[in-house]
């Protein structure tokens, strides 16, 4: 059980590498030109969800059981500027920076904080219940 555990932990930091990858140019452009992402008051969008992302891969990556919590100081601003980005979009006020096919990129978003979340929080889970049920005593 423990291996499904560490693979999903994998899968978790692996996908917060990719979008690291994904949005730090957009963070790099919203430097440059100032206008490619939303802003939060005087802070721009893109840069949260990069720190965010940050946050959950470290919280990963370094796996001491003590740090899940920003793991999901992470998570939060992530899946909420989406959520909220998604609302705005599907009620057509267009919010989110596009993709190269004209997708708003909050809708990805949405579904990858809360398919992280999900991942994380599984990994959790497994974490538990293996501590509590280990195979030698099964």
């Amino acid at each position: 059980m423990i291996w499904i555990s560490r693979l999903l932990r994998a899968a978790v930091l692996l996908a917060c590498l990719v979008v690291l990858g994904r949005i730090v140019p957009i963070s790099l452009t919203q430097i440059q030109t100032g206008n490619a992402c939303p802003m939060l008051g005087p802070i721009p969008a893109c840069h949260v969800v990069s720190i965010s992302y940050a946050a959950m891969g470290a919280a990963v990556s370094i796996g001491w059981r003590g740090l899940k919590w920003l793991f999901f100081v992470g998570a939060a601003p992530v899946v909420g500027l989406a959520l909220a980005g998604t609302s705005l979009e599907l009620a057509g006020i267009p919010t989110c920076p596009r993709s190269e096919t004209g997708r708003p990129l909050c809708y990805s978003s949405l579904m990858i904080g809360l398919g992280l979340l999900a991942g994380f929080s599984l990994s959790i889970w497994i974490d538990r219940k293996a501590s509590i049920f280990p195979p030698d005593k099964i």
